[in-house]
């Protein structure tokens, strides 16, 4: 099971998660992508990440029956096999990435004396899209409480929906603001961390493992055991 406290840093988290999706797309076309697949997934289990690829799958058999299809119209069966991959690369990226909480991603920025601005305005953003996504579930459920259906009455069902999201959108705003300006935040100013981000033994023995199923891989890439 994965346990947030026991995720690797922050910053190693997107570092990887980074690397995963460029190396990934680099070498779906290679006949060795499963193995390649197979040790970052035997990895994530080894660090308790399964709950977070259990997540993934609605996303990857979706987007992937998607792009397999779209890619079916005129491609080769290859190709179709070639998106698939893609998806799962993408996938295999967003395991780390997805499991950083975004406060402790700030607070590790902080540490690392990342501008201030940089840092206020990525948690503003990160807070926003969880406000708005409760928002608009809060909204799809009053429109179904109301009666309101899309395909009867797609009109009223559009002004049911998009008014009420505007109007969410400007309060959502006004009240970050205010809440901001409330607890002193300051670009001007350098900012204090609750929590101290640490890198710990976990990370760096997360660190080495990573390394060690990367680099055979870049070495087989770029033509080693011809």
């Amino acid at each position: 099971m994965n346990n947030p406290e026991k995720n690797i840093h922050p910053i190693l988290s997107l570092l990887f998660s980074l690397i995963l999706f460029v190396t990934g797309l680099l070498f779906v076309k290679k006949p060795w992508f499963w193995i390649y697949l197979a040790s970052f997934f035997l990895l994530f289990l080894l660090f308790c990440f399964g709950r977070t690829m259990l997540r993934l799958i609605p996303f990857v058999l979706i987007l992937g029956a998607l792009t397999a299809g779209l890619t079916a119209v005129n491609g080769k069966p290859s190709d179709i096999l070639y998106a698939f991959y893609r998806v799962l690369a993408i996938a295999l990226a967003g395991v780390l990435s997805i499991s950083v909480k975004p406060i402790k991603l700030v607070r590790a920025f902080n540490q690392l004396k990342v501008p201030r601005w940089l840092t206020l305005g990525l948690l503003i953003v990160i807070r926003f899209m969880q406000i708005f996504y409760e928002e608009i579930q809060q909204i799809k459920q009053a429109i179904v409480v109301r009666g309101i259906r899309f395909t009867e009455t797609p009109l009223l069902w559009a002004r049911a929906f998009f008014i009420p999201l505007i109007v969410r959108v400007l309060n959502i705003s006004e009240g970050l603001a205010i809440s901001l300006e409330t607890r002193a935040f300051s670009t001007e100013s350098e900012g204090t961390s609750y929590e101290i981000i640490a890198f710990e033994k976990r990370d760096w023995l997360f660190t080495a493992l990573f390394s060690a199923c990367l680099l055979p891989f870049i070495y087989l890439s770029l033509g080693g055991l011809k």
